[in-house]
This record gives C-alpha cells, structure tokens and sequence, in this order.
C-alpha cells in the first residue's frame, strides 16, 4: 500500500513537472520595446467633466489641465477654423476594431480616388486613433496633408490599404485561440504584428513615409491606457518620429506606440515600453478605456467657440440671442469633427445562448457587448462637451448586406481573416461611393 502511494505520489509530481515544463516552454513573456525619451511625448489624458463630477469623491482625483500639446492643437484648429485666409481646420478620430480596420482603409483609399487631388478628406488638421486606428492615423497624417504631394499621398494611402490586406492571418498575429490562454498566457503573440509595421511604414528600408509623417503639417495622437494606474494617455505621432536618433529608430518608436494602443489584455500578448532609464510599463489597448478619444480636447473647443462666439454678432442681440441662433453660431464656429467608427455599432442576434452554455463563449459573448457599449457610447459622449458643432460619423455597419461578391461576410474565431477584410475594403469603396457619402450626423442637443 505505502508503495502504491508512493507510486501515485510520483505519477503526481510527474505531470506537474510537465505541466510547469509546458507552462514555462510555451508561454509567451511580454513583448517589450526599449524606447529611449518615449514617455517625455506622453501625456495622461483627462476624463473630462462630467466624470470628474461623478469622481468627485475620489481622493486625489486628477485635475483638469488644457495646457497639454493636444488641447492646443485643438486651440489653434478652432482659430483656424475661423480666419477667412486659411482652410479649415478639422478633427478626424480613428477608433479601434483590430481586422475591422479594413474598413477605413477601403474607406479612405476610395475617397482619395474620387478626389481630384488624392486628398480623401481636405481641411483636417488634427488626427487621433485608438488600436487599429492609431495604425490608420500614421497613414492618414500624410494622406490627409495637402503640403504633402499627390503621389506621397498616394503613397501612404498604398502602404495603408498593404497593412489591412494580408494573404493569411500569421502574416499578423500568432493566433493560438482562447482555449490556450492559460498555457500561452494571451490568444496570440505579437511579434509578426511588430515586423508588419515596421514594413508598412518602412517597405523594403525605405525611409520616405517615416519621414513624411515626421514634416506632416497636421497633428497626430495615439492612445493607450498605462496598466499600473489605470490612467488613459496618448503619445505625439511627430515628436515620436523627430526625436529619434534615425528613421529606424522613429518607426520602432511608432511601433511600440501604436501596438501599446492594440494590446487588448488576454486576446494580445502583453505589451511593455521603457523610456530612458526606466522600469518597461505595460500598456493596454486604448479601447479598454474609450473607443475615441477627445475628452479634454473637446473641452477645449468648447472653450474656444464660445471665446469665438463672443464677437459674433448674434451674441448681442437686443434681449438676448435665440437658443436656436446660438445654436447656428456654435455650429458655424466649430471645427467639424469626423469620427469612424472601424467596426459595427450593434451586435448580432445570436439565439445559441438560449440553447447551450459555456463559460468561454459566455464570456466572449459578455464581452463584445461591454465593449460595444464602451465604443458606442464614447462616440455619443463627444456630443456632451460640444453640443452644437457639427459631428460626422461613419461605421462598418452593413457589412453583411451590401451587395458584393468580394471575400467572405463573416468569421468565426479568427483575429485576422483575409477574406473578411477583403469585404470591409470593399465596405468602405461602397460607403465611400454610395449615394450620399459615408458620413451622418450625430444631432445636436435640444
């Protein structure tokens, strides 16, 4: 008997070393870049305030500051805006969505072909993204900026429409699947994704792109939430590339900052920079904390209008000016903001959950709808600090009801999937092309 527990005692310690083997083996570390200077061109991002009032409670909660280089850009695009010798000056956010991504990419590439000068979208001057839409914003800041010429434009527009089109999905990530989460450590690795930017923005060595977005004349946001505090921030496209030592050096830097802001906890691997000197921090997708990002920004146009407003005439009507004539003048002296949304703003009915339990594709299911409502509702929340300026939006909705016989509608587990992507292109040449335009309304408050 003693030998028998002896026995099983052994067979125990056996697959336990095997398993911590295993563990040890495969599991993937963290990805981590080494960036020196990196966080002195980020910036925490404001909750803006009317979660400041619902945080009020909160000790040592975060001051509002508009001071920061964004709110400034923003600053400066409201004055833009309103002087007769120059363009407008717009905003343009980019949101997340992973593969979805290949709907703006389509969406943009189309718009610039109908466009007489390779400009998809005139007048912006200020450009944020979130996950896969900090990856369209190192793109769009060179094919959104008339200094640039029509075939650099062009050119960025390519090497864009090249990163959403891959001939398979390892090209992208290493997607082990959920189910082996607990043995890799997240449902894929990351390091194809790496090299894949780094080959968009520098194709074959070359470095022209990496230094056009460097000169753009517009500016550029990428966000991403520090793991360790729970705080959103958002690093400066340019300042990241102009104060790298080389171009090889910008793109890795563009990079960490554009995979810090897709590295969705448990689905990616993990995902870690160090600045000069400093402890590696992980970073998670942006997303996990708003799907766009504008907050204090958007407070800051809020100011700004109203600033602008003061001299217009219809401020100073005898008895005071109509709700509807502020309304009208708020509009007028606001930029107009562009959001895309990469991605559908409602879920699907799936009636299986009604049949057949389980904790994985329960959870799943439980989290696209969060998510949903965090993307969505983010969207929604640009209209409560600007409350008459005119909000644009277009979305990957319909993208299995249009009429097309490009790549497949659907998808099943996969984190990239060329034919599903190859529709979303094709989405975005539909949306771009259909009577109307792409583009909605978000309506004003009443």
């Amino acid at each position: 008997m003693t030998n028998f527990l002896w026995g099983v005692a052994a067979g125990i310690l056996a697959v336990a070393a095997i398993v911590f083997f295993a563990f040890t083996l495969f599991r993937r570390g963290a990805l981590t870049f080494k960036i020196d200077g990196f966080y002195t061109h980020v910036v925490d991002g404001d909750v803006g305030p009317f979660i400041r009032d619902v945080q009020a409670d909160v000790p040592q909660a975060e001051e509002c500051r508009l001071d920061d280089k964004m709110s400034c850009s923003i600053r400066d695009a409201v004055q833009c805006h309103n002087t007769e010798s120059q363009p407008d000056c717009n905003v343009l956010l980019l949101s997340g969505g992973g593969q979805w991504g290949a709907y703006g990419a389509g969406l943009f590439d189309t718009l610039s072909r109908k466009s007489a000068d390779e400009l998809a979208l005139p007048g912006i001057g200020v450009i944020t993204g979130i996950s896969t839409g900090s990856l369209q914003a190192l793109m769009l800041m060179v094919a959104l900026d008339p200094k640039h010429t029509k075939e650099m434009r062009r050119f960025a527009l390519d090497r864009l429409v090249w990163g959403y089109s891959p001939e398979k999905e390892s090209d992208v990530v290493s997607h082990t699947g959920m189910i082996s989460v607990p043995l890799f450590g997240s449902a894929a690795g990351t390091e194809p994704l790496r090299k894949r930017i780094i080959e968009a923005l520098m194709p074959g060595g070359d470095d022209v792109l990496v230094k056009a977005i460097g000169n753009s004349s517009l500016e550029g946001y990428v966000g991403f939430v520090e793991a360790e505090r729970g705080v959103f921030r958002y690093a400066d496209i340019k300042d990241l590339v102009n104060s790298a030592p080389s171009p090889e050096a910008a793109a890795e830097a563009l990079a960490a900052a554009t995979m810090a802001s897709s590295a969705m906890p448990v689905f990616h691997q993990q995902l870690r920079v160090a600045g000069s000197g400093g402890v590696p921090l992980a970073l998670y997708d942006g997303g996990v904390r708003r799907s766009v990002f504008f907050d204090r920004a958007m407070a800051a146009v809020d100011q700004e209008v109203r600033k602008q407003m003061q001299g217009h005439a219809v401020t100073k009507v005898a008895g005071g000016a109509s709700q509807e004539a502020i309304a009208k003048d708020y509009e007028k002296t606001a930029p107009t903001v562009y959001v895309v949304r990469n991605g559908p703003t409602a879920r699907k009915r799936d009636d299986v959950f009604n049949s057949k339990s389980g904790p994985l594709k329960n959870g799943q299911r439980g989290y696209d709808l969060l998510v949903n409502e965090s993307e969505i509702g983010a969207i929604a929340g640009l209209r409560l600090n600007n409350p008459y300026g005119r909000i644009l939006l277009t979305s990957a909705d319909r993208y299995d009801t249009f009429p097309s016989d490009v790549g497949e509608n659907f998808k099943k587990d996969e984190m990239f999937k060329p034919a599903f992507m190859a529709r979303l292109r094709d989405l975005g040449r539909h949306k771009a092309e259909r009577d109307g335009g792409p583009w909605w309304p978000l309506s004003p408050i009443k």
